[in-house]
Formats: structure tokens, sequence, C-alpha cells
């Protein structure tokens, strides 16, 4: 009878454990910052020349962000550090595409808000 007494004490204290243990997990859980998603909103940002009248053009290389010449397709004047996959999806895309860009004020201010 001993043994039965002891047995069921056992349980009961390893049924209490496997409760409290699910309770804190689920505290935890819930309490978590949910991932944060990519957004997927559209590019906000209109272009304030066209291609022909650009200063620069901002487009995608080998991964990063790259200012380039006007007419000029391989050789970019400045690689910059900015990584293409820090970047949300749309503005991915418009890099893909290539972004035209009047002046010196504009492109630093472009590349000021895609680095941050």
């Amino acid at each position: 009878m001993k043994a039965w007494i002891k047995s069921a004490g056992l349980a009961a204290l390893v049924l209490a454990a496997a409760g409290a243990a699910w309770a804190a997990l689920g505290d935890i859980l819930a309490g978590a910052p949910a991932p944060a998603a990519q957004s997927l909103a559209a590019f906000d940002y209109a272009p304030s020349c066209g291609v022909e009248d650009a200063a620069f053009i901002l487009r995608a290389q080998e991964g990063f962000v790259c200012v380039f010449s006007p007419g000029e397709q391989r050789e970019p004047v400045t690689v910059t550090d900015i990584a293409l996959s820090s970047l949300r999806r749309a503005d991915r895309a418009v890099l893909e595409e290539g972004i035209a860009v009047a002046d010196k004020e504009e492109l630093m201010s472009l590349l000021e808000d895609l680095g941050s």
C-alpha cells in the first residue's frame, strides 16, 4: 500500500510540474512579439525627372544599390554599402528597373532613405 501511495504522489507531482511548465511557456509565447513581416507596400517615391533628364540613375547590381551615370549600363559611378537584401520587396523591384535622379541633393536623400 505504501508503494501505491508513493507512486500516486509522484504522479501528482509530475502532472503539477508539467502543468506549471505549460502555463509558463504559454505566458512567454503570448508576450513574445510577432515576427516582423516585410512590408509589401508599393514604393512611394515619384521620380522628379525622366531617365532622359536624369543626372544619376539608382539601380541594383550584384546585390547592392549602385549609382550610375545616365546611359552607362555596366560600370557604376558608386557602389553603395546598401544591400538589396536589407530593403523592402517593393524597393528592390523598383531598383531593378532603375530610379531616375535629377540632382545630387535628391540622390543623397534617396540613399539616406534606402540606407535607414
